[in-house]
């Protein structure tokens, strides 16, 4: 509502640390989906009951799930686990859902690292990557995981496709030519 106000308005959203992160292949930390964060309570502590809501649903999905929050994982296990994972799972808190303008990181560390994500509808992501599935309820998470490793060879092209979309336009490299150009 504000906006129309303001002039020359850029927005730059987060990206990729491909500097950091690494393609490295270690059967050990294989999952067929997995979320690696935090509660990020906001105050408000919106985030774990959408959280706990989700995950009930993977408890009985019979799925391989590497769910790490809050386990201050090193920067190497993090990097294993979304790379080697079939598919890596993302939930924004609440406000992101209502207001849609801010996308996590982890958007782009899952597609830069894993390739395959299946993510909660937020609009910005859906306007960066509209070719993305986005799932509204836990059911609809659950059955797009399970197209995912349902399909090898989609899975496949697929995590292909968004690592190189990634690295070829989202990394922080990028953003701060973005920046620059500005």
């Amino acid at each position: 509502n504000y906006f129309h106000e303001w002039k020359d308005i850029h927005i730059i959203p987060l990206a990729f640390d491909s500097i950091s992160y690494e393609s490295i292949e270690d059967p050990a930390y294989e999952y067929d989906v997995c979320f690696i964060g935090g509660w990020a309570d906001n105050g408000f502590n919106e985030k774990k009951p959408i959280m706990l809501s989700h995950f009930k649903h993977l408890m009985n999905s019979g799925l391989k799930c590497g769910i790490f929050i809050n386990k201050n994982l090193s920067h190497q296990q993090e990097n294993l686990i979304l790379y080697n994972s079939k598919v890596a799972l993302n939930i924004h808190d609440a406000y992101q859902r209502i207001l849609g303008n801010d996308t996590n990181e982890r958007t782009f560390k899952s597609l830069g690292l894993t390739g395959a994500l299946v993510c909660d509808n937020i609009r910005q992501t859906n306007e960066m990557f509209p070719e993305l599935p986005l799932y509204n309820t836990p059911e609809e998470m659950i059955e797009q995981i399970h197209g995912y490793l349902n399909n090898q060879n989609q899975l496949k092209k697929t995590k292909e496709h968004y690592r190189n979309l990634i690295a070829n336009h989202h990394t922080y490299i990028h953003r701060v030519k973005q920046m620059r150009d500005l």
